[in-house]
Formats: C-alpha cells, sequence, structure tokens
C-alpha cells in the first residue's frame, strides 16, 4: 500500500513476519540472510526473539528471581555488553538507558520500545528475503547464504 509517499505494511505482512522470527527454522535462515547487510542485525534477530522468551516467562508468573535473571541476561548480552561494542543491536544510546535505569522492573514491558525498534528494522529486509526464498526453495536457503557470508566471516577471523 502507498500512503504519502510511504509505503505501509499490511498488517498480514507483519503478522506473516512475527510468526516466522518465531519459527526456528524460519528464523534462522532469516537471520543467516541480514548477516549480509549489517554486522548487528543478526543479533537483532535473537535480542527480539529472547524478549519475546522475557514476555512469556513473565506472563507464565514464575518467581521474581528467574524474571530478574533473564532481564540481566539479555542486558549483558545485547545492551551492555562485555564484549565490545556495549550496545550489541541496532537501538538508540536513549533506549538503551532507559532499559538499564528500568532493569531492576519486573514488568513484561522493559524491552517493549527496544523490540519494536528491532522489529521495525528488520521488517524493511523482509520482502527482499521472501523473494529471495522463494527463487531458491526453503531445502536450498541456507547453501547460498553461506558461500555470500564465507569471505567475509573469513575476513574477520583473519
Amino acid at each position: 500500500q502507498h500512503v504519502d509517499n510511504k509505503w505501509v505494511s499490511s498488517s498480514s505482512e507483519i503478522i506473516a513476519f512475527r510468526k516466522a522470527l518465531l519459527n526456528p527454522v524460519t528464523a534462522n535462515e532469516f537471520q543467516h540472510f541480514v548477516s549480509l547487510k549489517g554486522d548487528l542485525l543478526p543479533n537483532g534477530v535473537v535480542f527480539w526473539q529472547e524478549v519475546q522468551k522475557y514476555k512469556d516467562l513473565c506472563h507464565s508468573h514464575c518467581g521474581d528471581a528467574a524474571v530478574q535473571k533473564k532481564i540481566t541476561a539479555i542486558i549483558d548480552c545485547f545492551i551492555n555488553s562485555a564484549i565490545p561494542p556495549a550496545l550489541q543491536i541496532d537501538i538508540p544510546t536513549e533506549q538503551a538507558k532507559k532499559i538499564l535505569e528500568h532493569r531492576k522492573e519486573l514488568g513484561p514491558y522493559i524491552f517493549r520500545e527496544a523490540q519494536m525498534t528491532i522489529f521495525a528494522l528488520l521488517f524493511k529486509f523482509w520482502p527482499k528475503f521472501c523473494k529471495f526464498r522463494s527463487k531458491l526453495g526453503s531445502d536450498k536457503i541456507l547453501l547460498p547464504l553461506e558461500e555470500k557470508r564465507g569471505p567475509k566471516m573469513r575476513k574477520k577471523e583473519g
């Protein structure tokens, strides 16, 4: 759909993308696909999935200690990593600071803004991924991605 010179996605496309991120096989293929588009994008896929698991944990009424442990794990991995850069996902530093300030609040919404930012960023690559996947067939998708990624990864390791 085209509205005021901006492309607006249909809700069915957004729902399909959300389902894809929740499907381990499709999410893995998409993660490989976006790894060719930007260094932090694959982390965004995992971050989105981990935040979903965190929200599920909150809604399962498990103990506060488990919820706090998950918050800490997500922050240590993606928001304030010991491995440089500290911010391992593509979100504004203000969002990261806000998460760090509210890390003791145990509700399901601590990562909401960051998750929405990541979702919107990743969603831009969804149509290209769908087109790429439709040309190949799902059983053959990872091979060309690995081949494209190979030289890039060897350069980093070397």
